[in-house]
């Protein structure tokens, strides 16, 4: 206690003197002594403890040097037994007071030393000289085979007791893992649609093996440190370390502590924020689906705007709430977490470029409602069926059953067609062209291709189909028939059935089609019309 105590006094000296210096002018040292003031003060360590300290040079010799030929005379005195701490003494050099084990010098106290740490250089010079007779007397006890025995059975019976320990710990663990994982899977098969309390306990479940696994982790990284601690501080050599790392580690969890007191009024703050954000969106939700659902209409607001609007809003309701969370989040004010947020937002603005370009243009197309999912359409050279939309891309499957992704910037600088638009109304009108020879009479013509028309399926008989002469050519006449359809995705096969029909009806009145039209060195006693064609069943049935 004393040696605590003499050492407490030597720092605190040591302190005062660095933190006030020149207090009094009268006090103040003269030009020959600035430099020894200017000096670092230089521990001397024993097994690692700090003892006494040196101030000034003296002759040319560092402090650093001081303190190193000062431990080493002190450990030399301690090892031999001979010299009593007894014989330890102050003798009064003049300028200089020194000490000595018998005739035999330790170390010198100069004036520059006293004027250091304030005191009077015979005061200091007995306080060091007790230091040293207690550290040597110490040490005497301390490194001894008694104790580096007891130390080394210590360190055995503590290597037992951690193995011990982390085989428990990994025993318990296997035991109670397969329990547990089956707990969690009991949950996964009670039912097809869980309810709220079975959905809480799985992800509770969940949640509560991450944090296991992780305080397994820290319990053993734990035990290993205390245990280094505790064999450190069996030998007198690292029993100092050892005291230093239990206060450091003690300090450490000590400042975390006072932080995360310090963090709870800000933490309150945020969960309520968190909680406001989390009604704004239900209430978000519950409106725009009440406006998808139509049970609540706004004047020029459509339906089908409801769920991306909905998301819209929910992405700005995050933002702000991100905003307004960001300063009270631990360590935001902080260089490095500003130096990390300001090169996230150099690296999204920098490769988000086109992303952020289609994801406008996707938004665009929303509120522009140029189609929808299910939808039958022509976009660009891709014909299909829409069946997927996202903020990004938009994804059709044609007829030949291959998806088609395709970028909204591509979609919104390009031309659609939408098949589907009006054939949830009146229908979609679809056309073909056929040339006809001036010798076969138009409205011969007109009648044979409206009946092919109303003979071929999914064509409706109400609109009516019709027919247009497009062009007068130098060799024959260009009909076009419309015929309407509800089922535009059928389009490849009313396009083939409606074909083949056109061939049936003109094939059996003998009329032939010029297109393609082709050159032919003819009598006129012959036609295109095949020899076999039979006609087949000509009653048009009512669409």
């Amino acid at each position: 206690m004393r040696l605590k105590t003499t050492f407490g006094m030597v720092l605190i000296f040591g302190s005062l003197m660095f933190g006030q210096p020149g207090a009094n002018s009268q006090n103040a040292p003269d030009e020959t002594d600035i430099d020894a003031i200017e000096q670092v003060g230089v521990p001397v360590e024993i097994d690692g403890r700090p003892i006494l300290i040196v101030y000034a040079s003296v002759g040319g010799v560092t402090p650093q040097e001081r303190a190193q030929a000062i431990q080493e005379r002190i450990l030399d005195l301690a090892k031999r037994k001979n010299i009593v701490p007894e014989a330890i003494h102050t003798v009064d050099r003049g300028v200089w007071t020194e000490i000595a084990a018998g005739n035999e010098r330790i170390m010198g106290i100069t004036e520059a030393d006293a004027k250091i740490a304030r005191r009077k250089r015979s005061e200091l010079a007995a306080e060091y000289a007790e230091i040293i007779r207690q550290v040597v007397l110490r040490y005497r006890l301390d490194h001894t085979w008694e104790k580096f025995i007891l130390g080394g059975s210590y360190t055995v019976l503590a290597t037992i007791g951690l193995v011990a320990i982390l085989l428990s710990i990994v025993r318990i663990r296997r035991r109670t893992r397969p329990k547990v994982d089956r707990w969690l899977q009991s949950f996964e098969v009670k039912s097809p649609v869980p309810s709220p309390k079975v959905r809480l306990r799985r992800y509770m479940g969940t949640m509560f093996v991450a944090i296991s696994r992780i305080f397994f982790w820290i319990l053993n990284l734990a035990l290993i440190q205390a245990y280094g601690t505790l064999v450190l501080s069996f030998f007198p050599a690292t029993k100092y370390a050892s005291y230093q790392i239990t206060n450091w580690l003690l300090s450490e969890l000590a400042n975390v502590g006072e932080m995360v007191i310090e963090y709870i009024p800000q933490l309150i703050l945020i969960l309520i924020i968190c909680l406001v954000t989390s009604y704004l969106i239900k209430i978000n939700k519950y409106i725009f689906a009440e406006i998808r659902d139509e049970k609540l209409t706004i004047r020029g607001f459509y339906p089908d705007w409801a769920e991306p609007t909905a998301q819209l809003v929910k992405v700005f309701i995050m933002a702000a709430t991100a905003i307004m969370i960001f300063p009270y989040l631990p360590g935001s004010g902080s260089p490095a977490f500003k130096g990390i947020s300001v090169f996230l937002g150099v690296l999204l603005s920098l490769g988000s470029t086109s992303a952020v370009a289609h994801g406008v243009a996707g938004t665009i197309l929303t509120y522009m409602r140029a189609f929808k999912v299910g939808d039958f359409v022509r976009i660009g050279n891709d014909t299909g069926e829409v069946v997927e939309k996202t903020l990004l891309v938009t994804r059709i499957c044609t007829q030949k059953k291959e998806v088609v992704t395709i970028p909204n910037g591509t979609i919104l600088g390009g031309v659609v067609v939408n098949y589907s638009a009006e054939g949830r109304h009146e229908g979609v009108i679809f056309h073909t062209t056929v040339t006809i020879s001036y010798s076969a009479p138009w409205r011969q013509v007109h009648e044979l291709l409206l009946s092919a028309a109303l003979e071929t399926d999914d064509i409706l008989r109400k609109p009516s189909p019709f027919v247009l002469q497009t062009a007068l050519n130098d060799f024959y006449v260009a009909y076009e028939l419309n015929a309407y359809t509800a089922k535009p995705m059928n389009m490849q096969h009313i396009y083939s059935v409606l074909h083949q029909n056109i061939q049936d009806r003109f094939n059996s009145a003998g009329i032939e089609l010029n297109s393609p039209h082709y050159l032919s060195l003819r009598d006129g006693n012959q036609t295109t019309i095949p020899e076999d064609h039979s006609v087949p069943n000509t009653n048009v049935q009512s669409k």
